[in-house]
């Protein structure tokens, strides 16, 4: 009976520690994308200074340009990391769901609404779930991002650090302070539904 006991606190251990680490791998993957755009970027804000040197004064002014151009690159590079970030979320939330409860649950993955109806069911609160503060943070900016374009009003109202009406900046920032939250968020899921090789 022990043996068994222990062979199911494996199993699940072992899960819920592979799905951690898939989602580190994924983190992990974005962290690279985002160390190549930085990279190019520092290259290419080199290249414009040597070129602006060369140049007379009255002439480098429409170097500016190619400094707003290279801004804009950076800010959308940091705009995708928030998205794709929330996509590891996403993804991962509803291969846990489909793998204990079935196919047709993983759909509840992509709305709040919806997985935090269905885990009610289950006898779970969202809300609860160790690193969902993180989480719901993220999720809240990547739908500013891709709706709003500004800080919407719930996201303002839930973290105060956000402004209502402002321009989102700070995204690579709050990439940063969000991301080491997701693998443990995706293992304490997991944990929190019982989750196992089956």
């Amino acid at each position: 009976m022990v043996a068994r006991k222990r062979r199911i606190w494996s199993s699940k251990t072992r899960v819920r520690s592979f799905l951690r680490r898939f989602a580190e791998m994924e983190v992990e993957a974005l962290d690279r994308l985002r160390a190549h755009v930085r990279d190019a970027a520092i290259a290419e804000r080199r290249s414009i200074d040597r070129r602006a040197a060369r140049l007379p004064a009255e002439v480098q002014e429409f170097l500016a340009d190619d400094l707003h151009e290279l801004d804009a690159i950076c800010a959308l590079s940091d705009q995708l990391s928030i998205v794709a970030l929330y996509r590891v979320v996403e993804i991962n939330t509803g291969r846990i769901l489909g793998h204990q409860y079935g196919a047709a649950a993983s759909r509840n993955a992509s709305s709040i609404s919806r997985l935090r109806s269905f885990l009610n069911r289950q006898g779970i609160n969202l809300d609860r779930i160790p690193q969902f503060g993180a989480v719901n943070e993220l999720r809240l900016l990547n739908n500013a991002i891709k709706h709003a374009g500004d800080v919407t009003p719930e996201l303002a109202s839930e973290y105060p650090r956000w402004k209502q009406g402002e321009e989102l900046t700070g995204l690579g920032a709050a990439y940063e302070r969000l991301k080491g939250h997701i693998p443990s968020y995706i293992f304490r899921l997991a944990e929190r539904l019982k989750l196992r090789f089956k």
